[in-house]
Protein backbone atom coordinates (compact mmCIF):
# COMPACT_ATOMS: atom_id res chain seq x y z
CA UNK A 1 0.00 0.00 0.00
CA UNK A 2 1.36 3.25 -1.15
CA UNK A 3 0.66 6.08 1.90
CA UNK A 4 -0.62 9.32 -0.01
CA UNK A 5 -0.06 12.63 2.27
CA UNK A 6 -0.41 15.72 1.14
CA UNK A 7 2.32 18.56 2.41
CA UNK A 8 1.00 21.90 3.31
CA UNK A 9 3.20 25.07 2.81
CA UNK A 10 2.28 28.06 5.27
CA UNK A 11 3.33 31.34 5.30
CA UNK A 12 6.93 30.67 6.38
CA UNK A 13 7.32 27.54 3.97
CA UNK A 14 8.04 25.16 6.91
CA UNK A 15 4.41 22.85 6.31
CA UNK A 16 2.52 24.25 8.88
CA UNK A 17 -1.23 22.97 8.84
CA UNK A 18 -3.62 25.78 8.42
CA UNK A 19 -6.98 24.96 7.01
CA UNK A 20 -9.96 26.51 7.92
CA UNK A 21 -12.96 25.58 9.79
CA UNK A 22 -14.95 24.67 7.04
CA UNK A 23 -12.38 22.00 6.29
CA UNK A 24 -12.22 20.77 9.51
CA UNK A 25 -16.01 20.43 9.94
CA UNK A 26 -16.27 18.53 6.42
CA UNK A 27 -13.88 16.11 7.99
CA UNK A 28 -15.68 15.26 11.01
CA UNK A 29 -18.52 14.97 8.59
CA UNK A 30 -16.55 12.38 6.44
CA UNK A 31 -15.23 10.13 9.56
CA UNK A 32 -19.45 10.31 10.87
CA UNK A 33 -20.28 8.89 7.54
CA UNK A 34 -17.86 5.91 7.36
CA UNK A 35 -18.69 4.62 10.83
CA UNK A 36 -21.77 2.32 11.21
CA UNK A 37 -24.85 2.76 12.06
CA UNK A 38 -24.79 1.27 15.77
CA UNK A 39 -21.56 2.91 16.46
CA UNK A 40 -23.39 6.22 15.75
CA UNK A 41 -26.49 5.53 18.35
CA UNK A 42 -23.42 4.24 20.45
CA UNK A 43 -21.56 8.21 20.13
CA UNK A 44 -25.30 9.95 20.58
CA UNK A 45 -26.01 7.86 23.74
CA UNK A 46 -22.67 8.10 25.16
CA UNK A 47 -22.42 12.14 24.60
CA UNK A 48 -26.50 12.96 26.02
CA UNK A 49 -25.03 10.57 29.29
CA UNK A 50 -21.83 12.46 29.62
CA UNK A 51 -23.72 15.88 29.30
CA UNK A 52 -26.16 15.65 31.92
CA UNK A 53 -23.70 13.72 34.20
CA UNK A 54 -21.36 17.01 33.85
CA UNK A 55 -24.28 19.54 34.10
CA UNK A 56 -25.07 17.52 37.29
CA UNK A 57 -21.51 18.22 38.63
CA UNK A 58 -21.08 21.99 37.20
CA UNK A 59 -24.78 22.85 38.58
CA UNK A 60 -26.06 20.20 40.56
CA UNK A 61 -28.62 22.92 42.03
CA UNK A 62 -30.46 22.60 38.41
CA UNK A 63 -30.85 19.00 39.37
CA UNK A 64 -31.87 18.84 43.04
CA UNK A 65 -33.17 21.55 45.39
CA UNK A 66 -33.04 19.73 48.56
CA UNK A 67 -29.75 20.38 50.53
CA UNK A 68 -27.72 17.50 50.46
CA UNK A 69 -26.58 18.15 54.29
CA UNK A 70 -29.67 18.89 55.69
CA UNK A 71 -30.45 16.42 58.88
CA UNK A 72 -33.37 14.50 59.29
CA UNK A 73 -34.76 16.15 55.83
CA UNK A 74 -37.23 12.80 56.81
CA UNK A 75 -37.60 9.96 58.33
CA UNK A 76 -34.28 8.03 58.45
CA UNK A 77 -33.66 4.67 56.40
CA UNK A 78 -36.83 5.37 54.22
CA UNK A 79 -37.14 3.71 50.83
CA UNK A 80 -38.17 5.65 47.65
CA UNK A 81 -41.32 7.88 47.66
CA UNK A 82 -42.28 10.97 46.23
CA UNK A 83 -41.16 13.19 49.03
CA UNK A 84 -37.67 11.54 48.47
CA UNK A 85 -37.04 10.29 44.89
CA UNK A 86 -34.34 7.63 46.08
CA UNK A 87 -35.35 7.82 49.92
CA UNK A 88 -33.02 8.94 52.59
CA UNK A 89 -29.90 7.93 54.35
CA UNK A 90 -29.12 7.18 57.71
CA UNK A 91 -29.26 10.43 59.12
CA UNK A 92 -32.79 11.41 57.51
CA UNK A 93 -30.50 13.30 54.54
CA UNK A 94 -32.31 13.20 51.32
CA UNK A 95 -30.25 10.87 49.37
CA UNK A 96 -31.42 12.36 45.66
CA UNK A 97 -29.96 15.39 46.99
CA UNK A 98 -26.26 13.81 48.48
CA UNK A 99 -25.95 11.74 44.64
CA UNK A 100 -26.60 14.66 42.65
CA UNK A 101 -24.22 16.58 44.77
CA UNK A 102 -21.57 13.98 44.77
CA UNK A 103 -21.02 14.31 40.67
CA UNK A 104 -19.22 16.97 41.03
CA UNK A 105 -16.42 15.79 43.42
CA UNK A 106 -16.16 12.42 41.70
CA UNK A 107 -16.08 13.65 37.91
CA UNK A 108 -13.63 16.21 39.08
CA UNK A 109 -10.85 13.86 40.49
CA UNK A 110 -11.72 11.72 37.60
CA UNK A 111 -10.91 14.48 35.12
CA UNK A 112 -8.00 15.75 36.73
CA UNK A 113 -6.42 12.37 36.56
CA UNK A 114 -6.72 11.85 33.25
CA UNK A 115 -5.73 15.21 32.62
CA UNK A 116 -2.78 14.93 34.59
CA UNK A 117 -1.55 11.43 33.34
CA UNK A 118 -2.17 12.10 29.51
CA UNK A 119 -0.41 15.44 29.79
CA UNK A 120 2.81 14.06 31.65
CA UNK A 121 2.69 10.47 29.79
CA UNK A 122 2.36 11.81 26.19
CA UNK A 123 5.55 14.91 27.51
CA UNK A 124 7.78 11.90 28.16
CA UNK A 125 6.52 9.43 25.45
CA UNK A 126 7.16 12.61 23.43
CA UNK A 127 10.78 13.00 24.60
CA UNK A 128 11.88 9.24 24.68
CA UNK A 129 10.63 8.76 21.15
CA UNK A 130 12.13 11.72 19.51
CA UNK A 131 15.45 12.21 22.04
CA UNK A 132 16.25 8.42 21.99
CA UNK A 133 19.26 6.44 22.69
CA UNK A 134 20.32 5.37 26.52
CA UNK A 135 17.19 8.20 27.62
CA UNK A 136 14.65 6.57 25.78
CA UNK A 137 15.62 3.07 27.16
CA UNK A 138 15.45 4.74 30.94
CA UNK A 139 12.28 6.40 30.08
CA UNK A 140 11.01 2.89 28.74
CA UNK A 141 12.46 0.76 31.42
CA UNK A 142 10.61 3.02 33.85
CA UNK A 143 7.42 2.64 32.04
CA UNK A 144 8.04 -1.03 32.07
CA UNK A 145 8.26 -1.03 36.03
CA UNK A 146 5.26 0.92 36.98
CA UNK A 147 2.89 -1.23 34.38
CA UNK A 148 4.09 -4.60 35.91
CA UNK A 149 2.97 -3.27 39.62
CA UNK A 150 -0.82 -3.42 40.31
CA UNK A 151 -2.06 0.26 39.50
CA UNK A 152 -4.75 0.13 42.16
CA UNK A 153 -2.64 -1.60 44.56
CA UNK A 154 0.06 0.91 44.17
CA UNK A 155 -2.15 4.29 43.92
CA UNK A 156 -3.84 2.15 47.67
CA UNK A 157 -0.60 2.24 48.57
CA UNK A 158 0.36 6.16 47.75
CA UNK A 159 -2.67 7.25 48.78
CA UNK A 160 -2.34 6.01 52.25
CA UNK A 161 1.09 7.34 52.48
CA UNK A 162 -0.35 10.76 51.42
CA UNK A 163 -3.09 11.11 53.95
CA UNK A 164 -6.86 10.96 53.37
CA UNK A 165 -9.04 13.49 50.93
CA UNK A 166 -9.16 14.43 47.09
CA UNK A 167 -6.07 15.80 46.49
CA UNK A 168 -4.29 12.56 48.11
CA UNK A 169 -6.26 10.22 45.35
CA UNK A 170 -5.84 12.57 42.39
CA UNK A 171 -1.72 12.36 43.26
CA UNK A 172 -1.88 8.97 43.83
CA UNK A 173 -3.71 8.36 40.41
CA UNK A 174 -2.04 10.15 38.59
CA UNK A 175 1.21 9.07 39.19
CA UNK A 176 0.25 5.29 38.09
CA UNK A 177 -1.89 6.47 35.24
CA UNK A 178 1.33 8.20 32.97
CA UNK A 179 2.79 5.00 31.51
CA UNK A 180 0.14 4.24 29.47
CA UNK A 181 0.45 7.18 28.11
CA UNK A 182 3.81 7.22 27.37
CA UNK A 183 4.21 3.46 25.75
CA UNK A 184 0.67 5.30 23.74
CA UNK A 185 2.51 7.99 22.22
CA UNK A 186 5.81 6.93 21.70
CA UNK A 187 4.30 4.27 19.66
CA UNK A 188 2.98 6.74 17.63
CA UNK A 189 5.87 8.90 17.21
CA UNK A 190 7.98 6.23 15.77
CA UNK A 191 5.45 5.61 13.66
CA UNK A 192 4.80 9.08 12.56
CA UNK A 193 8.30 10.39 12.56
CA UNK A 194 9.14 8.68 9.63
CA UNK A 195 6.03 10.00 7.38
CA UNK A 196 6.75 11.97 4.27
CA UNK A 197 5.36 15.28 5.51
CA UNK A 198 7.44 14.75 8.61
CA UNK A 199 10.59 14.10 6.39
CA UNK A 200 9.09 16.76 4.34
CA UNK A 201 9.06 19.11 6.86
CA UNK A 202 12.72 18.22 8.30
CA UNK A 203 14.26 18.56 4.66
CA UNK A 204 12.79 22.32 4.97
CA UNK A 205 14.64 23.12 8.25
CA UNK A 206 11.59 22.60 10.32
CA UNK A 207 12.49 22.64 14.30
CA UNK A 208 11.83 19.34 16.10
CA UNK A 209 9.51 21.70 18.66
CA UNK A 210 7.34 22.92 15.72
CA UNK A 211 7.56 19.21 13.54
CA UNK A 212 5.93 17.75 16.76
CA UNK A 213 3.24 20.82 16.96
CA UNK A 214 2.64 21.23 13.43
CA UNK A 215 2.93 17.38 11.94
CA UNK A 216 2.81 15.32 14.63
CA UNK A 217 0.59 15.76 17.68
CA UNK A 218 -2.75 16.56 14.71
CA UNK A 219 -2.35 13.11 13.71
CA UNK A 220 -2.17 11.75 17.71
CA UNK A 221 -5.28 13.73 18.46
CA UNK A 222 -8.03 11.48 17.40
CA UNK A 223 -6.63 7.91 18.81
CA UNK A 224 -5.28 10.77 22.26
CA UNK A 225 -9.03 11.46 22.13
CA UNK A 226 -10.38 8.00 22.23
CA UNK A 227 -8.18 6.87 24.92
CA UNK A 228 -8.32 9.71 27.19
CA UNK A 229 -12.50 9.58 26.69
CA UNK A 230 -12.61 5.79 27.49
CA UNK A 231 -9.88 6.79 30.31
CA UNK A 232 -12.60 8.46 31.87
CA UNK A 233 -14.66 5.83 33.53
CA UNK A 234 -11.25 3.94 34.37
CA UNK A 235 -10.72 6.46 36.17
CA UNK A 236 -13.91 7.26 38.49
CA UNK A 237 -13.89 3.42 39.04
CA UNK A 238 -10.74 3.66 40.43
CA UNK A 239 -11.77 6.67 42.47
CA UNK A 240 -14.69 4.98 44.22
CA UNK A 241 -12.58 2.36 44.70
CA UNK A 242 -10.31 4.60 46.97
CA UNK A 243 -13.51 6.31 48.08
CA UNK A 244 -14.91 3.14 49.48
CA UNK A 245 -11.80 1.98 50.91
CA UNK A 246 -12.24 6.04 53.16
CA UNK A 247 -9.32 7.30 51.05
CA UNK A 248 -11.21 9.45 49.16
CA UNK A 249 -13.45 12.76 49.94
CA UNK A 250 -14.25 12.87 53.65
CA UNK A 251 -17.56 13.14 55.43
CA UNK A 252 -19.87 15.27 54.24
CA UNK A 253 -19.02 15.06 51.18
CA UNK A 254 -20.74 12.95 49.21
CA UNK A 255 -18.68 11.47 46.87
CA UNK A 256 -19.71 8.23 45.19
CA UNK A 257 -17.19 5.74 47.01
CA UNK A 258 -17.97 6.84 50.42
CA UNK A 259 -21.85 7.01 50.07
CA UNK A 260 -21.37 3.38 48.83
CA UNK A 261 -18.88 2.60 51.99
CA UNK A 262 -21.56 4.40 54.34
CA UNK A 263 -24.61 2.34 52.80
CA UNK A 264 -22.93 -0.57 52.98
CA UNK A 265 -23.80 -1.55 56.48
CA UNK A 266 -27.18 -0.82 55.88
CA UNK A 267 -27.58 -2.95 52.84
CA UNK A 268 -29.99 -5.39 53.94
CA UNK A 269 -32.51 -2.69 55.15
CA UNK A 270 -31.55 0.40 53.17
CA UNK A 271 -30.70 -1.32 49.98
CA UNK A 272 -30.80 2.13 47.88
CA UNK A 273 -28.10 3.28 49.08
CA UNK A 274 -25.82 0.95 47.56
CA UNK A 275 -27.61 0.34 44.52
CA UNK A 276 -28.06 4.28 43.24
CA UNK A 277 -24.64 5.18 43.61
CA UNK A 278 -23.28 1.82 41.93
CA UNK A 279 -25.67 2.90 39.02
CA UNK A 280 -24.16 6.12 38.42
CA UNK A 281 -20.84 4.50 38.36
CA UNK A 282 -22.00 2.05 35.82
CA UNK A 283 -23.73 4.19 33.97
CA UNK A 284 -20.97 7.48 33.50
CA UNK A 285 -18.58 4.29 32.55
CA UNK A 286 -21.09 2.82 30.05
CA UNK A 287 -21.32 6.00 28.26
CA UNK A 288 -17.89 7.59 28.68
CA UNK A 289 -17.11 3.92 26.80
CA UNK A 290 -19.91 4.21 24.08
CA UNK A 291 -18.39 8.07 23.12
CA UNK A 292 -14.51 6.40 23.24
CA UNK A 293 -15.56 3.40 21.11
CA UNK A 294 -17.21 5.80 18.61
CA UNK A 295 -14.15 8.09 18.56
CA UNK A 296 -12.11 5.07 18.17
CA UNK A 297 -14.23 4.05 15.04
CA UNK A 298 -14.14 7.43 13.61
CA UNK A 299 -10.03 7.35 14.36
CA UNK A 300 -9.76 3.94 12.47
CA UNK A 301 -11.95 4.99 8.94
CA UNK A 302 -9.72 8.12 8.59
CA UNK A 303 -6.61 5.92 8.91
CA UNK A 304 -8.38 3.54 6.65
CA UNK A 305 -8.99 6.26 4.03
CA UNK A 306 -5.26 7.56 4.73
CA UNK A 307 -3.89 4.02 3.13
Amino acid sequence: MTEITTVETGSDGLGGHSAPRAADYSMVRSRWSRISRIERVFVIFGAIIIVIFVAAAVDPHLFARQNPDGLYAGPPLVGPSVAHWLGTDELGRDFYARLVYGARPSLTMSVLIVGIGAASGTAIGVVAAFVGGWLDEVLMRLVDLFLALPGFVLALALAAVLGRGERSVVIALSIVWWPGYARLVRGMILQLKHRLHVEAARALGASGSRIIRKDIVPFMWSQLNARMTQDLGYALVNVAGLGFLGLGAQPPASEWGSLLASGLQYIATGWWLTLFPGMAITVWTVGVAMLGDGIAAMTRSEQGGLR
